[in-house]
């Protein structure tokens, strides 16, 4: 039995079940929404009488697991209505993630040396050697703070971006008819675009990156290659942020 034979089964039981099976969008929407949206406060600055800035700074211990969790749950309950998931060429994946890290890295370098973006004020990080007063604190946030995007954040990402978000842009509401890793231009420049736009001041590299990605998919039609590129990415980044305390990364 597919995954989409375990959705339609779970439709026939009624309830949430056939809504979700109903709006094929919404397994996509949600596991995403919800890791933005709790993080999302934190960006308000002083708003309602409230310094939402220092509160993230305060609980962004508390807030980075809880944001992760939910993704992964959602990600969990949600997996009967994705589409099958081909984990092939997965070498190339890792190979294509790890060079990613190092584009990441020496683009957003790049972009601070012409002038297309400025170096963040480090006031800004999150220092765990200076924020947490324990090493078993410091090691444990940073162990949650590798764990969430290396597990949970690339299934959710690719999922989204180049699952759902490519086959948007060709089809609209129709996208479960396209095949994953058909492309238009339009679809293509999209996702690089948004995928961009979803990582805020690190906006050249995540299109670049995004385009990576994309490129990965349309060759080898695998989102499994896609999610290991990704992850082994991200893993490798943040090993580089903790052994540098290059923190601008992380």
């Amino acid at each position: 039995m597919n995954y989409r034979d375990m959705g339609e089964l779970a439709a026939e039981r009624g309830g949430l079940a056939a809504w979700l099976h109903d709006r094929p969008q919404m397994p996509y929407l949600l596991p995403f929404f919800a890791y933005v949206l709790i993080m999302a406060p934190g960006a308000l600055g002083h708003f309602a009488g409230l310094d939402w800035t220092a509160l993230w700074r305060t609980y962004h211990p508390l807030i980075y697991p809880a944001e992760s969790l939910a993704a992964a749950l959602l990600l969990w309950a949600l997996w009967p209505f994705y589409t099958r998931i081909r984990w092939t060429h997965l070498r190339i994946g890792a190979l294509v993630g790890l060079l990613g890290t190092f584009v990441w890295v020496g683009t957003e370098y790049l972009c601070q040396h012409v002038g297309l973006t400025s170096r963040p004020n480090p006031t800004e990080f999150y220092i765990p050697d200076v924020m947490l007063d324990a090493r078993w604190k410091i090691w444990g946030y940073l162990c949650v703070r590798v764990v969430g995007p290396t597990l949970v954040v690339p299934v959710m990402e690719e999922l989204f971006f180049r699952d759902f978000l490519m086959r948007v842009l060709i089809r609209g509401s129709h996208f479960e008819d396209v095949p994953v890793g058909a492309w238009t231009w339009l679809s293509f420049l999209g996702m690089c675009i948004l995928f961009g736009m979803n990582h805020g001041r690190e906006w050249p590299e995540g299109v670049l990156y995004g385009a990576m990605m994309g490129v990965l998919l349309i060759r080898t039609k695998s989102l499994g290659s896609c999610i290991v590129a990704h992850a082994v990415t991200n893993w490798t980044l943040y090993l580089y942020v903790i052994y540098r305390g290059d923190w601008q990364f992380m």
